[in-house]
């Protein structure tokens, strides 16, 4: 009696053992699982801001190029020598630097995210070559759309292991054909969105005409510097405050000569009107925009960096993880804001990363899809109502359009608008890259 006794303890000791055994196996993999994913994420994290970090580079080495560029327009205009052809001449190349600066910055985030060993990214160079034979630069030199999309074909060669972001709503901002989060609430019936973002247009919706005029799409595609062509004269730009002179002094170079009045050429173009290239107005304008995203921000601002414009927005993606990353150029001129005279004059000598929606631009993970839908779908659909089968955010515009739907919506939020909690992480930022803070 007293062996079977001991047999079955021995026996339940066995099982505790094994179950113990088992229990401990399955801590062992979570963790070993656990600390994989923790490494995949953070070697993505760092090699998406490294990426971003990278494109910033080159689009402060175009933008102090466009800078010198527009110094040395200013001396040859100063000086005793007929120039007026040749400013002409610098203002082209100026223009085919803003052309090729997004092509040298995606190459060069590409790679170093491949350096970081991260993966090639599915269809971002065919995705990048398709935007590229859409762009139109009217205002630059003529051929200028062959050279962008041949620049395209060359720096698409090989495979991009980090992209441009997605645009996630249009400069706009205010039309929903352009705002991601409008299309993914409607998926997924997040109600809740129309009541802190669109309750007035849910509620008065009358067909596609109400989404009124949707905004043009960026001339420069992706990363590019945002510039303008302004035209005046040397005289009235000095006359003016621009200040030439002292960034020439900052540089190290001498200033302009003195007006000249002896009838030289140089007392002549100095008052002829030529093309600089200066900052867009639209693209380019103080950190106080970060506010109206309720964007904290903490301490005292520093004049010289108060502005945004032309941040570089990349996104990396490994096995279903995406990481969203923006860096920008900063600098000074003598001392002050470099965007305060509205004329390039560079003095960008630093990239920092910055927080995702304190860029130019409202901007998501890499989405062929969304970018499709925008460069494609949206204009026919804000014009004549139709939609295109095989996309998803098409659906979602067919189920906005459904009358039982918009219904159902407004039916729900009268009985429970006021339960619903606005999101803390900051919107629909898909694939990390922090909204509010990197």
């Amino acid at each position: 009696m007293r062996r079977s006794i001991s047999r079955a303890k021995a026996g339940q000791a066995v099982v505790l053992l094994l179950a113990l055994l088992v229990a401990l196996a399955a801590i062992v993999v979570w963790i070993a699982v656990s600390n994989s994913l923790t490494l995949r994420r953070l070697r993505l994290r760092d090699g998406g801001d490294a990426a971003a970090l990278a494109a910033a580079r080159w689009q402060a080495a175009g933008l102090n190029l466009v800078g010198e560029l527009n110094l040395i327009q200013a001396y040859m205009l100063a000086d005793n020598a007929d120039n007026a052809a040749a400013a002409e001449a610098l203002h082209e190349l100026r223009q085919r630097i803003q052309l090729a600066t997004p092509f040298l910055a995606l190459i060069s985030a590409s790679e170093t995210a491949a350096a970081n060993d991260l993966p090639e990214i599915p269809e971002a160079a065919e995705v990048v070559r398709e935007i590229a034979d859409e762009a139109l630069f009217q205002d630059f030199y003529p051929g200028a759309e062959a050279d962008f999309r041949a620049m395209a074909q060359a720096a698409t060669m090989r495979p991009l292991h980090a992209a441009p972001a997605s645009p996630g709503m249009g400069p706009d901002g205010g039309n929903l054909l352009v705002n991601q989060d409008f299309y993914e609430a409607v998926l997924g019936d997040d109600w809740c969105w129309f009541w802190f973002n669109a309750y007035a247009f849910l509620q008065h919706y009358g067909g596609h005409t109400h989404f009124g005029p949707v905004p043009p799409l960026a001339t420069e595609p992706f990363l590019g510097l945002r510039l303008t062509t302004v035209e005046t004269s040397l005289d009235d730009l000095i006359s003016t405050g621009v200040p030439i002179d002292a960034q020439l002094t900052e540089l190290g170079h001498p200033t302009l000569q003195p007006p000249a009045d002896n009838g030289t050429a140089a007392a002549v173009e100095r008052f002829q009107t030529v093309r600089w290239s200066a900052y867009d107005a639209g693209s380019w304008g103080p950190w106080e925009a970060m506010h109206a995203g309720e964007l904290p921000i903490d301490g005292t601002l520093k004049e010289e960096y108060d502005y945004f414009g032309a941040s570089a927005a990349i996104s990396v993606a490994e096995e279903g993880y995406e990481w969203l990353a923006v860096a920008k150029a900063f600098g000074d001129v003598g001392g002050g804001n470099p965007t305060d005279a509205g004329l390039v004059l560079g003095g960008f000598d630093d990239v920092r990363l910055i927080p995702v929606d304190a860029g130019d631009v409202g901007v998501t993970a890499f989405n062929p899809e969304w970018i499709r839908h925008l460069r494609r779908h949206i204009q026919s659909y804000a014009s004549t109502g139709l939609t295109f089968d095989g996309c998803r955010y098409c659906s979602a515009l067919r189920t906005f359009d459904n009358r039982a739907w918009r219904a159902q919506a407004l039916a729900w939020l009268a009985q429970n608008g006021h339960t619903c909690r606005r999101p803390t992480s900051g919107g629909s930022a898909s694939g990390g890259g922090a909204r509010f803070g990197h």
